[in-house]
């Protein structure tokens, strides 16, 4: 309990700027009554989703991979309930040559708690080839924004 306590302190949600508003589906429950932990990675998706297109400034074409995960972890901190108001909150961590760390947190609007955080690591990757490349520079650029 106490390392949750230690990523509790070490996280003040005001510093993931890119908010996404998410609405919680009846298939993200699990017969306990609260979202599953499964169903909060796809949630974190749909912020890495928007994110990725934010830093960008533009739609993504996800027919075409410029980015893949290759790490990724969650923190589950607090339940989170079917009528509980949440939102996906990301920043970028780290920026390297040819990968990056995306951080974000699951946080209930209405008590401001911090219900579960993810790590994501993703690697820059030629469309062509599927071998790692340098991050082009409008993606590098947009990281940067956001750090």
């Amino acid at each position: 309990m106490s390392n949750q306590n230690n990523i509790l302190e070490n996280l003040d949600a005001e510093d993931f700027r890119h908010t996404v508003p998410i609405q919680l589906r009846f298939n993200d429950i699990d017969i306990l009554g609260h979202v599953n932990n499964n169903a909060q990675f796809s949630l974190f998706d749909v912020g890495k989703t928007e994110f990725y297109n934010s830093l960008r400034g533009e739609l993504a074409d996800w027919s075409k991979v410029e980015a893949v995960i290759v790490n990724i972890n969650c923190t589950f901190m607090k339940q989170i309930h079917f009528t509980d108001p949440v939102e996906v909150r990301s920043r970028v961590k780290r920026i390297g040559e040819r990968s990056f760390t995306i951080q974000q947190i699951l946080r209930n609007v209405a008590t401001g708690e911090i219900c579960s955080m993810c790590e994501s690591v993703m690697v820059s990757v030629d469309y062509v080839t599927h071998d790692s490349k340098p991050i082009p520079d409008n993606i590098a650029e947009g990281l940067r924004k956001w750090m």
